[in-house]
């Protein structure tokens, strides 16, 4: 019986990355973003704007003939990298939506929707939950609370349900370009950002993905439910 994924945020990055590694290892995979680019036999593709919460509350997920199931809460934005009052209102609505409010919908779409499946939940969080960054004011709050909603989940213990957040750290996306094509004078730690890159201190997508399926395969070696990708050692 195939194990099945469901992963949003498909059309590039890590998330791109991790469905093309679990396609290879049997997955039937499922995938939830605005573009796509994974032409595969086990791959179906829902194109769909995870900021737009009317698509959300619409989506339902697939009726699957397995007792084994992953989601992936992978999909997110920087937003845009400003000084907080410098923010428009409409961005910070749009990056609370894509960075938790769908995550958090889709979470609850998962547990209720494989009530008596083995289920693995994966929401991928960030560093910046942990430390102030100027400029990433919404990316910082929402990062932060997907940690705590990730906890509180853990805590509930719900049936057949193991949860983690994981902190990628940082690696070479789409991301990480906004990132380094930012003001300076918007925010101040642009240089800081550019050397990653420059000192090629990036982690590829492909080590990012080997270490996500690690944690996927090996869940139960991890006692805490925050995670980082930097801990997980394939040697």
């Amino acid at each position: 019986m195939n194990k099945v994924a469901l992963i949003t945020g498909t059309g590039g990055g890590i998330g791109k990355a991790t469905a093309e590694l679990l396609l290879k290892e049997g997955y039937l995979v499922y995938g939830y973003s605005r573009t796509n680019k994974i032409n595969h036999p086990n791959f179906t593709f829902t194109k769909i704007d995870l900021s737009d919460l009317a698509q959300v509350n619409d989506l339902t997920f697939p009726t699957i003939n397995t007792d084994d199931v992953l989601l992936i809460n992978n999909a997110a934005t920087i937003g845009t990298i400003v000084p907080f009052d410098k923010k428009q209102s409409i961005d910070i609505i749009k990056e609370y939506n894509l960075n938790l409010v769908a995550p958090t919908i889709l979470c609850r779409k998962f547990i209720t929707t494989y009530p008596d499946d083995k289920k693995l939940l994966i929401n991928i969080g960030s560093g910046a939950a942990n430390s102030p960054i100027q400029s990433w004011s919404t990316y910082c709050a929402t990062k932060s609370a997907l940690d705590m909603l990730t906890e509180v989940i853990a805590t509930e213990q719900h049936d057949n349900l193991e949860v983690f957040s994981v902190h990628p750290g940082v690696v070479d996306t789409n991301m990480q370009k906004e990132i380094r094509n930012s003001d300076p004078k918007s925010f101040p730690l642009l240089s800081k950002f550019t050397a990653y890159h420059n000192n090629n201190e990036l982690e590829t997508t492909t080590i990012a993905a080997q270490k996500l399926l690690y944690i996927i395969q090996n869940f139960s070696e991890f006692t805490k439910n925050i995670l980082s990708i930097r801990d997980v050692n394939l040697n």
